[in-house]
Formats: C-alpha cells, sequence, structure tokens
C-alpha cells in the first residue's frame, strides 16, 4: 500500500475545518485577602523562617552538662512520659 500526497489531504482537511476562532479574553478576578489573613500568613512565615533547633537554650544545657550542674526532676520526667501515654 502506497500513501502519497498527504499534502493534499491535509489541505482539504483544514479548508472543511475552517480557520480556528479566537477565543474571548478570560474574565480578570481579583482577590481580597482579609486583615486576619495576613496577620496569619505573616506568623506563618514567621514560624517557617525561625530554626527548628533553639541553639541558645542547647548550648546553655551542654554548658550546664559540662559543669556538671544540668539537674532534672524526676517528677518532671515521669510527668511527661504519663502525659505522652495519655494523650
Amino acid at each position: 500500500m502506497r500513501i502519497g500526497n498527504i499534502d493534499k489531504i491535509t489541505q482539504i482537511y483544514q479548508n472543511q475545518v475552517g480557520p480556528a476562532k479566537k477565543q474571548a479574553p478570560l474574565p480578570k478576578y481579583e482577590v481580597e485577602i482579609s486583615d486576619e489573613a495576613q496577620v496569619l500568613g505573616s506568623a506563618f512565615k514567621a514560624v517557617k523562617e525561625s530554626p527548628d533547633v533553639r541553639m541558645d537554650k542547647v548550648n546553655s544545657i551542654k554548658e550546664q552538662i559540662k559543669n556538671g550542674t544540668y539537674n532534672v526532676s524526676a517528677r518532671d520526667v515521669s510527668e511527661k512520659i504519663l502525659n505522652k501515654l495519655i494523650v
């Protein structure tokens, strides 16, 4: 089977379909962000930019451990464990 004159077939098809219609421009939308959402967004940004680890506290505890002055209350530890188990 021999296929030829594809250009003619394409031209006939395009003539039948006609030129492509231009679409109307899409309407423009405006969004207004409430004051509460703006405050929430800025708070979220501040939290996101803050470091995950508070190095000042870590360094302070490291220094206390090094000096032998770091003490943890057994009661505080047990309360934290129980709270984790309950929740």
